[in-house]
């Protein structure tokens, strides 16, 4: 993961720990939301390497950014875009600016 993850209460850069060391808050939940959505976005990245996946892929990257939006989750997506035919959406995609917690 390559983006910065914060505590949602306080706003600390997380330092990989489950209990943020500022507020106290349980972060467990998230940290498992984020992971859920890297291996989505890693399972993306094999269909579309496979080559004959695109659907699997488009799906895979859309569930990753709706769990866990970040800047090359968004890249992904335009990609799997692009390879399952829907080239507008995917330079659409690619124009936009990042998501703005990044």
């Amino acid at each position: 993961m390559s983006e910065v993850l914060r505590c949602p209460t306080c706003r600390t850069p997380w330092r990989g720990v489950t209990i943020c060391p500022r507020c106290g808050s349980d972060l467990t939940a998230i940290m498992r939301v984020a992971m859920k959505a890297w291996e989505l976005r890693e399972a993306a990245r094999s269909a579309l390497c496979a080559g004959d996946r695109p659907a699997q892929a488009l799906a895979l990257a859309r569930a990753a950014c709706r769990l866990h939006a970040t800047r090359q989750g968004q890249r992904l997506l335009a990609l799997a875009l692009v390879a399952a035919g829907q080239m507008a959406d995917g330079h659409e995609l690619m124009e936009q600016p990042p998501t703005p917690h990044e």
